[in-house]
């Protein structure tokens, strides 16, 4: 995710910038940085911890251009079915949400997992599949200081995501049987598949479904407060 950052075109972020510059006067209307209410500056605050509506409609910039990208001329189309308002805050309360969790159980991410993540990215290998300590440079050099620092903080938080799933799926002992593995060769019909693909893919299911239930949980008993109108906004749309 992040690390496509780094495949970006000065080009293109160029336009990009010049487009999100050209949308934010309109926040301002909307009494975005100009005082009054702080309830009119906020799309939600989650256990206190407030998302702006700048924060929102970034996101919801960024995450409209990819679709584009995807769908092209057919978006305008299956855009109000897509519901994509929504979908990013609750992206974003989730975010937040995992986030403060982690700062309460106190999980680290250091330089060198960052470092090690980056040298991962295929852009910065060579030929023969290794990494290019002078292509990583050159790349490098090309991008400001800001950026660079963005794109850092971006690699930390999925690091620490990640550290955080992973913390919460070992509190709880998940196996998978022998029985969950002739079942499921059963219902696939296919006797030939190997067991130990077969475990690995029930286990990692099944501690997806783990951490989707515990995040569950962890959002319905935290005090989140949504100030946009979301749904209704949907309804006009439709």
């Amino acid at each position: 995710m992040a690390l496509k950052f780094f495949r970006k075109r000065k080009n293109v972020r160029i336009i990009l910038w010049i487009v999100t510059i050209l949308i934010i006067p309109g926040f301002f209307l909307w009494g975005v940085g100009i005082g009054g209410d702080k309830k009119s500056q906020y799309a939600a605050i989650i256990n206190r911890e407030p998302i702006s509506l700048r924060e929102f409609y970034d996101q919801l910039f960024k995450v409209e251009e990819r679709y584009k990208e995807i769908f092209g001329e057919n978006y305008n189309q299956i855009k109000n079915r897509l519901n994509i308002e929504k979908s990013v805050l609750e992206n974003m309360i989730r975010e937040k949400l995992l986030l403060q969790q982690a700062r309460k159980r106190r999980i680290r991410v250091y330089k060198n997992e960052i470092v090690s993540v980056i040298k991962q990215d295929p852009v910065f290998k060579n030929e023969k599949g290794a990494f290019d300590e002078e292509k990583f440079k050159q790349i490098i050099s090309n991008y400001p200081d800001e950026e660079l620092a963005k794109i850092e903080e971006q690699i930390k938080k999925e690091i620490l995501l990640q550290k955080l799933k992973e913390q919460v799926v070992s509190e709880t002992n998940i196996d998978v049987s022998e029985k969950e593995i002739e079942d499921y060769l059963k219902f696939t019909g296919n006797e030939k598949i190997d067991k130990e693909n077969i475990r690995k893919m029930l286990l990692w299911q099944k501690k997806e479904r783990y951490f989707e239930d515990w995040y569950k949980k962890l959002r319905e008993k935290s005090k989140v407060i949504i100030y946009l109108n979301l749904e209704k906004k949907q309804e006009k749309n439709d």
